[in-house]
């Protein structure tokens, strides 16, 4: 009697288990039915357990110098092509555009815990709202409706769309350097990154246009737009969750955290350092040649405060 009632229970059990298994019953194609399947081994997901390395400790007495640059990385360079690719997410693997974006999340207006705050000024303390921010990365243009047969024009139409993470181009970058007298260090701090977006924008108004005209009649023209300012210390905790390509090695995983704050595995360029005129390197030079001299020229000053510490 108990080994039947054992036997009994033993296969409730098995049923039981085939019945929650059996989850894709009238799913569609839309819905995952496994982790993306990407490696031969159980791969561990890296946002289990990473978290941003702390920045060592500081006191205002111990910085006997410090000098604030702000740079641009044009993710259009092939060294920074690991922040700006994949265009689209691809299993785990994301950019940094798409990292930042799903850290905003403005898919979800319910969501208040753990959203990456956007802010309207450089000193970060005067966040965006959601509102706002949805008119960030949304482009409206106003279209004029054309009559094919009379050409005459008959209305106006507004057209939405939604800017996506694979239309940010560069990154405006604010960081302090400085000098910490305690442990004789020459050190760098992120503050803020900004997103610079680049879209299209017709330039006749028209989406209503016969097929015979000419192209040239329809012309878009790129624009810009700046998605605000984000505290670098809050993006870091998304950064350390996601891993990044790593062009030398895929084995070795490292995330975007590692890459930008500490290997610092990126090219860019000086536009702005610290001044009495609070100005930008294109306010006092034209040509991009001599703005790239002058960028160089800042670098190198850098590199030499910190040479010259050691000369006997």
């Amino acid at each position: 009697m108990k080994k039947f009632t054992l036997f009994a229970m033993m296969l409730f059990a098995v049923s039981f288990v085939f019945a929650q298994e059996d989850v894709t019953e009238g799913s569609t194609l839309e819905q995952p039915v496994r982790t993306p399947v990407e490696f031969p081994w159980e791969q561990v997901n890296v946002g289990d357990f990473a978290e941003p390395i702390g920045y060592p400790p500081v006191r205002q007495a111990d910085v006997m110098y410090y000098w604030t640059v702000w740079r641009t990385i044009d993710l259009r360079e092939k060294v920074n092509h690991p922040l700006y690719f994949p265009t689209e997410v691809r299993g785990t693997w994301r950019s940094l555009g798409q990292t930042i974006f799903d850290a905003i999340d403005m898919t979800n207006t319910e969501r208040t815990d753990g959203v990456l705050p956007v802010y309207s000024d450089e000193m970060c303390t005067f966040p965006y709202s959601r509102d706002e921010l949805q008119g960030l990365i949304s482009n409206v243009q106003t279209i004029t409706k054309i009559d094919l047969e009379s050409g005459e024009e008959i209305g106006e139409e507004e057209l939405i769309t939604q800017l996506e993470p694979k239309d940010i181009i560069s990154y405006n970058v604010k960081e302090v350097w400085y000098f910490d007298k305690q442990y004789s260090t020459f050190r760098v701090q992120i503050l803020m990154i900004q997103p610079i977006i680049e879209y299209e924008k017709q330039s006749n108004n028209s989406s209503f246009y016969d097929e015979d005209q000419d192209a040239e009649d329809v012309k878009a023209v790129m624009m810009k737009r700046k998605l605000g300012y984000i505290y670098y210390n809050e993006l870091r905790p998304f950064l350390a969750k996601q891993e990044v390509f790593n062009v030398k090695n895929n084995a070795a995983r490292i995330s975007f955290d590692d890459l930008i704050t500490w290997k610092r595995d990126f090219s860019s360029l000086i536009y702005k350092e610290s001044n009495v005129y609070d100005r930008s390197i294109d306010d006092y030079i034209a040509n991009s040649r001599d703005q790239r001299i002058e960028s160089e020229r800042i670098t190198e000053n850098l590199r030499k405060f910190e040479s010259d510490l050691w000369e006997f």
